[in-house]
This record gives structure tokens, sequence and C-alpha cells, in this order.
């Protein structure tokens, strides 16, 4: 009688953890300590969690939004990023006409915000609001709500990554521009031009440092925010994501997969810091717009 008490006891402990919100460092064994790859993939519209190591293409997803078993979104993702709030681990989706929240321990969707059909990327910011970027049309949104949000004009808009530590928002275009934020109110505090040309396409921060990783038609770039000096990392064109691994390296999505689909997707991320190191990590079977290491960006959230 004692020894079926404790296994009951046992039990129940168990179900008790098991019915706990989970934890982003335990989350279906995908903790941010894991080597996996976030993308937004166009070859069936979903947004993907995937061990780039596998060679079984069929196991290679972690976590995918909708799930695999769902029918596929009708919207056309373009970038996804893993985001914080609260300390609780959001995946931010931006698509062709839509952003969206969704938690990631149970791909519950938070929000759902109508953008422009160009919107590039997104961005969560502090109080919850989020801010899109949308090239074609030229514009920065900053979304309060599905029907509270406000339009600035910015050429070119493309990138856009929050700073924690300065509390202003970057956002790339056909310049790198620098907003502050105060009030649920955006402002133009400063801008820098882009080297070679003014065709800003990715902005995303280092992992720890005071840097971004800037990319435009022609190349790849570092930006010190304390120096204000950009810094070449990269001769590739057309670059259009690129992150920070946890070993420090630089990688981008290949540009350079036209056989897979259309000049703007890959199937591939590289390397490109340091030079000279002969990687490829290959999805199968995927048709990537962009494409980020699974990690903490302690520099935005």
């Amino acid at each position: 009688m004692k020894a079926l008490t404790i296994v009951f006891l046992a039990l129940l402990v168990n179900l008790a953890h098991a019915q706990q919100p989970a934890n982003d460092k335990v989350h279906g064994g995908v903790s941010t300590q894991t080597p996996a790859i976030l993308c937004a993939d166009q070859a069936d519209n979903r947004i993907r969690l995937v061990d780039p190591f596998t060679q079984d293409a069929d196991a290679a997803d972690l976590w995918s939004y909708p799930a695999a078993e769902a029918p596929p979104s009708k919207y056309i993702p373009t970038d996804a990023k893993r985001v914080v709030m609260d300390g609780e681990v959001f995946v931010l989706a931006a698509y062709h006409g839509r952003v969206r929240l969704v938690r990631f321990r149970d791909s519950k969707l938070i929000k759902d915000y109508p953008s422009y059909s160009s919107c590039h990327s997104a961005e969560l910011l502090p109080d919850g609001s989020i801010a899109t970027v949308n090239s074609n049309h030229g514009m920065l949104r900053l979304h309060h709500s599905a029907d509270d949000y406000v339009d600035t004009e910015l050429p070119y808009a493309h990138g856009v990554t929050w700073d924690k530590k300065r509390q202003c928002l970057w956002v790339l275009g056909d310049r790198l521009y620098r907003f502050l934020y105060r009030d649920r109110r955006l402002s133009l505090d400063q801008s820098f031009d882009l080297p070679t040309s003014p065709t800003g396409h990715d902005l995303f921060p280092l992992r720890t440092e005071p840097k971004l990783l800037v990319s435009n038609n022609d190349a790849l770039y570092s930006f010190d925010i304390e120096t204000e000096a950009f810094k070449p990392l990269s001769d590739l064109h057309w670059i259009k994501s690129a992150s920070q691994h946890a070993d420090g390296s630089i990688w981008v999505s290949d540009p350079q997969r036209p056989e897979i689909g259309t000049s703007w997707q890959s199937d591939s991320v590289i390397p490109v810091q340091p030079t000279g190191a002969n990687q490829r990590h290959t999805i199968a079977g995927s048709k990537f717009y962009k494409a980020r290491w699974w990690q903490d960006v302690n520099f935005s959230y």
C-alpha cells in the first residue's frame, strides 16, 4: 500500500509539472542552446523552426506555425523573429498583408494585425505595440491594435530592430534611421547614409555587442552604434537575412540559390564571418525568404 501511495504521488507531481506553462529553455526540447534555425518558408507559407543538422527532411521540423497537420496560411511569410515579452517567448511573423504574434509554447495566436502587402519585417516594442516596415509602400507602420495604427513615410522600408538599452527603434530603408519611442509615439532622432547604395534590406542585432548587421543590395556590414561607423563583412549581393550564431560566427541566407525558386528565396544558410569557413546548412524542400538562428537577443528584449 505504501509503495502504491508513493507511485500515485509521483504521478501527481509529474502531472502538475506537465500542466505548467512551458519554459522556453526546455520547450519541446528546443532551448536557446539548441542549434536551430527559424525561417519564413514560402514553400508552404509556414513559419518553421528546423534542425539544420538532420538529413531527414521529415524530421527537421522542431516547431511550425501553422502546425504541419494544419492547412497552410493564405498569407506569404517574409520574416520571423524570436521575441520575448514579460518573460514569455513568442514568434513574431511578418507576412504580405499581415503581422502576427504567436506564443511559442502552445502556438496560440495572440495578435493578428493587417499591414501592407509589402510587409517585410516586424518588431515587438516594450508596451506590446508592433512596428512593421513595408517596402513597396515606403511605410513604417506602428500598430497599437488592429484598428489603431500610425503610418510614417520611410523610403525602401525593409528592416526594423528595437534597442533595449537606448530605448529607440532602428529602421532600415534608403538610410539607417533611429527613432525615439515615447508615449506610444515614434519620432525621428537621427539617420545615417548607407555605404554604396540606398538599398537597405536586412537589419538584425548582434547577440550582445552594440552593433547591427545591415545588408543592402551590394554587401553586408556591421554598424557600430557607439562609433556610428559601418564595417564591411561580406561582399555578397542581395543578402535577405543575417544573424549571429552562439559561437560568434555570422551567417546569412545564401542569396545564390536560383535553382530552388525565385531570386529572393533560398534553402540554405552559410557563414560569412569568419571568412574561409566552408559550411552550409540546407533545409531540404524549403523556399525561405529570411532565416535566422534561434537565439536569445539581449540587445532587444
